[in-house]
């Protein structure tokens, strides 16, 4: 590989696959921590509106239980949504690739570790072929992890059968 390919390959590959992951793993942690101020903030005004429920006048009950309602369906919802969409299981996967890619590129600038040797297309073609396997084997994690979350469920559900019956239940 020759310079001009292998700073390419650094601008157009490394650096492009750093910024995707970063960019997601940004956008992934506002979802769910957004999610999850939402939850917990209806939690709260859940209990706090039915507390209260017992100090307004007979006519306001039926309205307070209303807002409970409506307040608990909003916790359930935020809970259902994080569960399909696993907006912190790919915040973490996002974050740990990033890091990961970030690490290996300023090992391999600064000659540290596996870069330390002295033969510079070795260095490269190692640092390529470590790049390369990050990326992939994240594909193939972040595919597992999110496609299809409802076979995930199932896969759960029978996981759980299959040791019921080797326990005898």
């Amino acid at each position: 590989m020759s310079e001009n390919e292998f700073d390419r390959y650094m601008n157009e590959r490394v650096d492009d696959q750093i910024s995707y992951f970063d960019i997601n793993a940004i956008r992934n942690q506002k979802t769910y921590r957004r999610i999850k101020l939402t939850a917990i903030s209806c939690n709260v005004l859940t209990t706090m509106v039915i507390a209260l429920a017992f100090t307004v006048p007979e006519d306001y009950k039926v309205f307070m239980g209303i807002i409970a309602l409506i307040l608990s369906t909003i916790v359930l919802a935020t809970y259902q949504l994080e569960e399909f969409q696993n907006y912190g299981a790919k915040w973490e996967k996002f974050r740990l690739v990033s890091e990961q890619l970030k690490s290996e590129k300023y090992r391999y600038l600064n000659r540290t570790g596996s870069y330390s040797d002295e033969d510079d297309t070795s260095n490269k073609k190692q640092f390529v072929e470590t790049v390369e396997s990050i990326i992939r084997g994240t594909d193939i994690a972040y595919f597992s992890l999110m496609v299809e979350p409802g076979k995930r469920i199932e896969k759960r559900l029978q996981q759980s059968q299959e040791i019921s019956k080797v326990i005898g239940r």
